[in-house]
C-alpha cells in the first residue's frame, strides 16, 4: 500500500477539523459542560413550580437522595435520550422513588411551562414497565432566575444558540441535604452506576464522576448494604491480561524466528 496516497486525504480531514474548530458553535460546546462541585450544595431556596402548578421550594422535595436531571424539554438533541435513559433505570433498578429515592427533572428553559412537562412525563411513561414506580418521577419549571440560581450551584453551563441550547448531557446526584454527591455523564447508565451513587449519597460520601469501570471493580454486599471491591473478579482481570501478554509475546517471537530462517 503507497502510504504516501493518505497524505491528501488526512490534509483535507485536518483542514475541515480546523475549519470547524474556528467556528462560534464549536467555541461554545468547548465552553459548555459541568463544573464539578462535589461537596457544595445545590441551591435549596430554588423556587419550582410543579406538575400541579404549586410553587415549592427544592428543599420541600429534596427529603431523601435524588438523581437530578437537567433538562429543557423542546430539545432535539440528547435531553430526550437522556430521560429514556432515566426511565430505563427506573424500571431496571431495585429500588423504589419516592421510597428510596428521587428523580427530579427540571426544565432549564424558562419559557418552558408545566403543562409541556407534564406531556413528555406521560410520554415516557408510556414506554415504561414500571409505570406504577414511574408515577413517582417529578417534573418541574421555574423562571430564570431561580433556573440561573440553581444551575450556577451545581455548575450547569450551557447558552443558546439560534433558538437551542448547547448544554452538558448527565445527572447530578443529591444528598437529601443537597450536597452534591457526584455527576453521572451521557444518556444511558447502568443500574449499578445509579445503585452505588444513591447508596454513597444516602451517606453523605462525595465521589468523582461515575466511571463503567466501578461495575467490574466492585460488587453489592445486600448484608452489609454497601459496596465491596471484588478481588475475584479484578484478579480474573489481571490474570487474563498478562495471559494475553505472554501469548502476543510468544506469537510474535515465533514470526521474527520464522523470519530470522527464511533468511
Amino acid at each position: 500500500m503507497n502510504y504516501l496516497k493518505l497524505f491528501p486525504v488526512l490534509f483535507v480531514w485536518l483542514t475541515g477539523i480546523n475549519s470547524f474548530c474556528q467556528t462560534p458553535l464549536f467555541d461554545k460546546q468547548m465552553q459548555v459542560s459541568f463544573d464539578e462541585k462535589q461537596g457544595q450544595f445545590a441551591a435549596l431556596d430554588t423556587k419550582l413550580i410543579n406538575e400541579n402548578g404549586d410553587t415549592v421550594l427544592l428543599k420541600d422535595v429534596l427529603d431523601k437522595p435524588a438523581i437530578l436531571n437537567l433538562v429543557y424539554y423542546e430539545c432535539a438533541g440528547t435531553c430526550s435520550p437522556l430521560m429514556f435513559g432515566v426511565s430505563k433505570f427506573i424500571d431496571q433498578l431495585d429500588l423504589k422513588p419516592g421510597k428510596d429515592y428521587e428523580v427530579l427533572t427540571i426544565s432549564f428553559d424558562p419559557s418552558e411551562r408545566i403543562d409541556l412537562g407534564i406531556k413528555k412525563k406521560a410520554a415516557y411513561i408510556s414506554t415504561m414497565q414500571n409505570k406504577e414506580a414511574a408515577k413517582d418521577w417529578h417534573f418541574f419549571v421555574a423562571d430564570s432566575t431561580n433556573i440561573a440560581k440553581l444551575t450556577k450551584s451545581v455548575g450547569f453551563n450551557y447558552e443558546k444558540i439560534n433558538n437551542q441550547y448547547v448544554h452538558p448531557t448527565g445527572l447530578i446526584a443529591l444528598g437529601s441535604d443537597g450536597k452534591i454527591i457526584r455527576y453521572l455523564r451521557g444518556i444511558e447508565f447502568l443500574p449499578f452506576d445509579i445503585k452505588i451513587t444513591l447508596v454513597e449519597a444516602a451517606k453523605g460520601k462525595i465521589g468523582p464522576s461515575i466511571n463503567r469501570l466501578l461495575a467490574v471493580c466492585y460488587s453489592y454486599d445486600t448484608k452489609g448494604n454497601q459496596f465491596v471491591f471484588n478481588v475475584t473478579r479484578v484478579s480474573a482481570i489481571i490474570i487474563f491480561f498478562f495471559v494475553f501478554l505472554l501469548f502476543l509475546y510468544l506469537s510474535l517471537s515465533r514470526i521474527n524466528l520464522k523470519t530470522r530462517l527464511n533468511k
